[in-house]
């Protein structure tokens, strides 16, 4: 589905009026394409891990457990980026590292003939809201991240269906053949691949407790009207992540259009031509804006980047696994990488924030990761982000911004286009 531009649109009119001292806020909505289905390749799973005995629910993202500030090089490995006690992957992992050295990372060939088909005017864009309330589901923009332990106190691990059409409300079909699920194996559950392999009754997924889970869109339950309804799972002791696209409950059922896994500690992709929660077939968590990182001055790690089906090829590219839209071809493939450039100054009476988000775009930049509005880049909704920071980004274009060559990564002898390793 295309994203609601004029939702974006609105946003900006609402930032407006809340920095005159009328109050809201927010960002724009993404939506990724469904991915393609081909045959279902051979089962995989991952070692069960035993249900925790944490009686946390789910929740919204804590705040971020980052080291302090640091001066690490471009290309040198730092501490991973945290959350839920769990690394967001490994150190070496390409979103955890640091591409300023145009030494190593050299500007890309194609750069100014992606950055004029985009538009060199194009502001860089907010996809996020300081609603953080579901229930208030017309202004609660962004993707919340939920935790759960994977005991009986945060979830059920119910049945998935990805066939909406027994719902009575849709007749949408999604693509369990390439998706993942759990399955019950030795004391706990484990990812299993492809789902379509498993028994449509033995298909199941870690969705938080009905009186907790988030899902972007909010408390907006009706699959006709309401959107992509990404969700998105932090298994804390297990580091598992579990990521659905089009996640919805309906008269206790839960479906999805599709549904993904990864186990944290690994730096292994998902299978080459397979999508996920996001059209790139690339996990969303460890790219999301977060407040608490924001607020800390420093982020850790490369953000995601939507931009139109028009600007976008039918291709991919490391580390990406998928693309989705239209046949574009010269145009940006999936994959690609976006970096602020390192003459833009960044004022010194922006926010902290935007000072960290910044320099972040700086140091790891966006992935090209999705179809939606252009130049959008996707956050989780909370009340800790200063409005002021979604005006002051405005102010980086397109004309600031360079597309990445990663020839020196993926040149390697070392390299492997399955895994995340940018270093060895």
């Amino acid at each position: 589905m295309q994203q609601d531009v004029t939702r974006g649109s609105m946003v900006m009119g609402v930032l407006a009026l809340a920095l005159a001292g009328c109050g809201g806020g927010g960002g724009g909505t993404d939506s990724p394409a469904a991915a393609a289905v081909s045959a279902p390749s051979s089962s995989t799973s991952s070692p069960s891990a035993s249900p925790g005995t944490s009686t946390q629910a789910a929740s919204t993202t804590p705040a971020a457990q980052l080291p302090t500030a640091s001066t690490t090089p471009s290309g040198a490995l730092a501490a991973a980026p945290m959350l839920a006690d769990c690394e967001l992957f490994p150190a070496s992992a390409i979103f955890n590292t640091r591409i300023d050295d145009t030494s190593r990372f050299p500007v890309h060939a194609q750069s100014a003939t992606w950055k004029n088909l985009v538009g060199t005017s194009v502001p860089f864009s907010t996809d996020w809201g300081v609603n953080d309330n579901p229930a208030s589901y017309s202004t609660y923009w962004g993707m919340p991240v939920n935790i759960i332990d994977g005991s009986a106190a945060t979830t059920d691990w119910p049945v998935v269906s990805y066939d909406f059409s027994t719902s009575g409300v849709s007749m949408e079909r999604g693509y369990p053949d390439k998706s993942d699920c759990a399955t019950v194996g030795g004391d706990g559950y484990a990812i299993t691949r492809p789902c379509g392999a498993v028994p449509t009754g033995q298909r199941r997924f870690p969705f938080p407790l009905s009186s907790r889970v988030l899902n972007e869109d909010g408390n907006c339950n009706d699959p006709n009207t309401c959107g992509d309804r990404h969700l998105l799972v932090v298994e804390k002791g297990a580091c598992r992540l579990w990521e659905a696209y089009f996640a919805y409950q309906l008269s206790g059922q839960w479906y999805a259009m599709a549904t993904a896994a990864w186990d944290m500690k690994s730096l292994s992709l998902r299978p080459d031509d397979w999508a996920a929660g996001d059209a790139a077939g690339l996990p969303i968590t460890p790219l999301l804006a977060k407040a608490a990182e924001a607020s800390s001055g420093e982020i850790r790690h490369a953000l995601r980047v939507n931009f139109s089906d028009a600007k976008l090829s039918l291709e991919h590219v490391w580390p990406a696994r998928f693309a989705s839209g239209w046949d574009n071809p010269g145009a940006i493939p999936f994959g690609s990488l976006l970096r602020l450039r390192a003459d833009f100054v960044i004022p010194d009476d922006w926010t902290t924030q935007a000072k960290a988000l910044a320099t972040a775009a700086k140091r790891y930049g966006l992935y090209v990761t999705d179809n939606g509005a252009d130049f959008f880049v996707q956050g989780e909704p909370n009340a800790a982000w200063d409005l002021r920071t979604n005006a002051q980004m405005r102010n980086i274009t397109m004309a600031d911004m360079e597309f990445v060559d990663l020839k020196s990564v993926t040149s390697d002898p070392r390299f492997s286009k399955d895994s995340m390793a940018a270093s060895w």
